[in-house]
Formats: C-alpha cells, sequence, structure tokens
C-alpha cells in the first residue's frame, strides 16, 4: 500500500474562525507541524507533501522538514489544491492520493488506513470515513456532518441535519452505541482519475445549499466509500478549540517525558 499513495496536507494561510490557522502556535509548534508529523508516523506513506498558497507556510514547513508545494491561490478547497499537486510529473504515478485535513493534529493510523484500503484495495472511486455519533447533542450540531450509508457501505448522502430520522421517536443511548448515526471525518482517499474527475465537476445544488462538497461528486453519481472508524479528537477550527486542542498535546508531552 505504501508505495503508491500520497499523502497531501493542504493548509491555506486565511482562515475564517481562526487568524493564521496552519501557523498557530500550539504546545510549541505549528500546527501544521502537528499535523504532518502524525501522518508522518503512521508510515502509511511513501510521501507526505504540505500543499500551500502562502510563501510564509511553505518557509515554516520546509523548517521542520516537511516536502512543500506551492499552489495557486485561487482554489476554492483544499481538494482543489490537491488536485493540482496530483497533477504535477513528480507525483503522476501514485495510484492514491489521500487528503488529511490540516487542523486534524490526532489523526491517526486507525483513521486513515482503512480509508485508503478502500481506494487502494476494495476499488473504490473515492473513500472517506466516519465514527459513530455519540449523543443527540452532537447529531443536532451542525458542524458534525452526517452521514447514511448504504447496505455496501457506500455513502447515500451527508448532511448537516440530524439523519436518519427515526419517526415517532428520538434515539436512544443504545441507538447511538450500535451505531445508527454516524458522524463524517474529513479524510479523503482518492483514485488519481477520480480526484480529476471531482474537481472539473460543477458545484450543484445540493452542494450549495448543505456547504457541503463531497455532495457534489455524490450528486454527479461517483461512488464514495466509508470506512466506519474510531473517534477521533475533534481538530482546531476556533479559537477555543485552540485552547483544548493545546491542553490536551500538552497532557500528551508530559507522558512521553515521564
Amino acid at each position: 500500500m505504501k508505495s503508491q499513495v500520497l499523502g497531501v496536507i493542504p493548509a491555506r494561510l486565511a482562515s475564517a474562525r481562526l487568524t493564521r490557522k496552519p501557523l498557530h502556535l500550539l504546545a510549541g509548534r505549528t500546527l501544521m507541524e502537528w499535523v504532518w508529523r502524525r501522518v508522518v508516523e503512521t508510515e502509511l506513506f511513501s510521501e507526505v507533501v504540505i500543499a500551500t498558497e502562502s510563501d510564509e507556510v511553505a518557509e515554516e514547513a520546509r523548517r521542520f522538514g516537511a516536502r512543500t508545494e506551492l499552489t495557486s491561490q485561487d482554489h476554492p478547497s483544499g481538494t482543489d489544491r490537491i488536485a493540482e499537486v496530483a497533477r504535477r510529473r513528480e507525483y503522476r504515478g501514485y495510484a492514491s492520493i489521500v487528503n488529511i485535513q490540516g487542523d486534524e493534529p490526532f489523526v491517526s493510523a486507525s483513521q486513515l488506513e482503512p480509508t485508503i484500503a478502500l481506494t487502494s484495495e476494495a476499488g473504490w472511486q473515492v473513500g472517506t470515513a466516519a465514527t459513530t455519533v455519540s449523543d443527540s447533542e452532537e447529531l443536532h450540531d451542525p458542524a458534525a456532518v452526517k452521514v447514511v450509508l448504504g447496505d455496501d457501505a457506500r455513502a447515500l448522502y451527508f448532511s448537516r441535519a440530524p439523519i436518519p430520522v427515526i419517526r415517532d421517536a428520538d434515539p436512544t443511548p443504545a441507538d447511538f452505541s450500535a451505531g445508527a448515526f454516524l458522524r463524517h471525518l474529513g479524510i479523503y482517499a482518492y483514485q488519481a482519475e477520480a480526484l480529476q474527475e471531482w474537481v472539473r465537476l460543477t458545484p450543484g445544488r445540493l452542494e450549495r445549499m448543505e456547504q457541503l462538497e463531497q455532495l457534489r461528486p455524490l450528486a454527479a453519481g461517483m461512488r464514495i466509500g466509508v470506512a466506519i472508524v474510531p473517534p477521533m479528537e475533534r481538530g482546531v477550527d476556533t479559537p477555543a478549540d485552540a485552547v483544548r486542542v493545546e491542553s490536551r498535546l500538552r497532557a500528551e508531552l508530559l507522558d512521553v517525558a515521564k
């Protein structure tokens, strides 16, 4: 698997809710460095690249030893940024390309490996990951994207709404523990041609309504397989998230030092 898999971490300097997010310092390292280190440590990739539009981000990435690719300033999404990298001559030999969100410092092999296997072994055009929704609060949180699967583990729909709905009843703790509700994790593996097909598509009505990019290929008929993986602690999107994540990272560093 490793010899055919390229990992790409998109790192856009601008951020709506946390200023200069990739360069935000957490326990002595930038957020971007934490993510890169976690991904490299999995040993699932023959190459891990940080893709950015920012010279400042690229300089920081090179400082801690990451391979870096400068990309267009005009990309509307991380997927488009990754597709540009994948089109470059030195990366055209990879059968699978993996998008690892640059704000997820707790990502691990337990989430990445099953996702990669969907494209590298099971033949899905696109693979992604989901984990069980823990409670009603998470189910109704629009920031927690839900996914509904077919019997073959194919994604049927992604939504910010609490789906699926149990008619005339509220979900019970048993429903949650049984995995009746799934939260989507922002990890994607693409077959090389499927990635380019995705970015050639025009954003559609469902994507615009839900503000969920993955609804574009789904509505166009592309097959997205979903791996059910262990929970992953939420990443960094807001200043409050940064405080929470830094506390966890400092605790991990203390454990290592003991």
